[in-house]
């Protein structure tokens, strides 16, 4: 009886821990996670690279010219390239040799023109994405090279836009301008964070110089028309939202890759917490950005000192949240450079529909709903504080603002740290 009674004992003790252990699998991080990749899978969210970068068509693909314009650009002498980007400087170093500006743009051209038949097709590859769940660490240095070439681009056609307005062809510099714009589309194709933040690199360069370039000359209204679509067909939003949830998708494979290694048995459960972690923040900073701007910039601060706040008592145990936190903190500091480059295009949208309208009425209006419908939709918004730009009527000209990252209407003030004080300001003389 007793022998049976231990037996029964055993039997139950035995059935109890495989049961607690098989509990304990079941909630583990490693399976919390597998658990947490279904989810979004089921809520059509992205969770692969070919989620976001799906293979396109080659009658679709700009890459092999995109690839070419490259190689172009590469034979010509870095002096060449040099004189020009000193020629499109506000404050050149060195004087001006319209000579040396001529042979340079002569050597450039075959490429300008291979780089304005690539983006004329509506996708490019230069990333091997295939390559990306193998080894994410080693794709991620081969994705970044060109982007330092698309920049150089950008200010090779601002240059030839300079160059355009000083042989008296307004129309041809607002061609440049279209094409750098486009190139700074196109390059949304392949979503990264980086990529968006090198997207709003390109965009910078093209504002300012188109800024200068109408300061004192005017263009004709075909030109205006057709740089106002390009402007009116970036999606900021969405090529934001895309690129960070490209960084999910970064993030996951680099924990299935971590974990994947035999040597890194005894940290699996400190991957995929933090990934978990991860996953948790990103999903309430994406909520947030799908609504777009303005962003609600409180639940962004309270989201951030929440993380700050959370503590755990042992280094080890806490790691996971210190790689999130890591993460989310990088995040949140690109969505202030997403607003301002919302600031820069709305503001460059609504300058040119305000060249149009003097074009069409020989002045400027007295207010930005003068622009509705026939140049804008509606009036933008300012992306920092929700309430329409600010604009200006002047006795020869225009003043156009956004408040800008201090969220405070300074009347149009200028500063060279606008970042810190002041508003982004766009202004026209004429």
């Amino acid at each position: 009886m007793k022998r049976k009674v231990g037996l029964l004992l055993a039997v139950a003790f035995g059935a109890a821990t495989v049961f607690l252990a098989w509990r304990a699998y079941l909630n583990s991080p490693v399976q919390q996670l597998k658990r947490e990749i279904e989810r979004l899978k089921k809520e059509g969210e992205p969770v692969s690279v070919r989620d976001l970068v799906p293979p396109v068509p080659s009658h679709l693909d700009g890459t092999p010219y995109y690839q070419q314009a490259i190689a172009q650009l590469g034979a010509v002498p870095e002096r060449a390239l040099l004189s020009l980007e000193n020629f499109l400087s506000p404050f050149p170093p060195q004087p001006i040799n319209r000579a040396e500006i001529a042979r340079a743009l002569q050597m450039v051209q075959p490429a300008l023109k291979t780089l304005r038949h690539a983006v004329s097709y509506p996708h490019l590859r230069l990333a091997d994405w295939s390559r990306f769940e193998e080894n994410p660490i080693a794709f991620s240095a081969d994705i970044f090279p060109h982007f330092a070439r698309f920049r150089r681009f950008t200010r090779l056609l601002m240059a030839e836009a300079f160059w355009r307005k000083q042989q008296g062809d307004m129309d041809g510099a607002m061609e440049s301008c279209v094409i750098a714009l486009r190139l700074t589309r196109r390059l949304g194709d392949e979503p990264t964070l980086i990529t968006f933040l090198v997207q709003d690199t390109m965009f910078a360069i093209t504002a300012s110089t188109l800024k200068r370039l109408l300061d004192d000359k005017d263009a004709s209204a075909r030109a205006y028309w057709a740089l106002l679509a390009e402007l009116q067909a970036f999606d900021i939003d969405c090529d934001f939202v895309r690129s960070l949830q490209m960084e999910r998708v970064t993030e996951l494979a680099l924990c299935n890759w971590w974990m994947s290694k035999p040597q890194s048995i005894l940290i699996r459960g400190v991957i995929a917490r933090a990934a978990l972690e991860m996953l948790a923040c990103m999903e309430q900073v994406l909520a947030i950005l799908r609504q777009g701007v303005p962003y609600d910039w409180a639940t962004l601060e309270r989201l951030r000192k929440k993380l700050e706040s959370r503590q755990q008592p042992l280094a080890f145990l806490g790691l996971g949240r210190e790689l999130a936190k890591t993460s989310l903190e990088t995040y949140l500091k690109s969505i202030p450079k997403a607003a301002q480059f919302h600031a820069r295009h709305r503001l460059a949208m609504v300058a040119i529909a305000l060249k149009l309208y003097r074009r069409e009425h020989g002045r400027y209006p007295e207010n930005l709903q003068a622009l509705v419908p026939r140049y804008l939709p509606q009036v933008p918004l300012d992306p920092f504080d929700g309430k329409p730009l600010r604009y200006q009527r002047l006795k020869s000209g225009f003043k156009l603002w956004s408040v800008g990252p201090d969220l405070k209407d300074d009347g149009g003030l200028k500063t060279k740290q606008w970042w810190l004080k002041g508003d982004m300001v766009w202004t026209a003389k004429r």
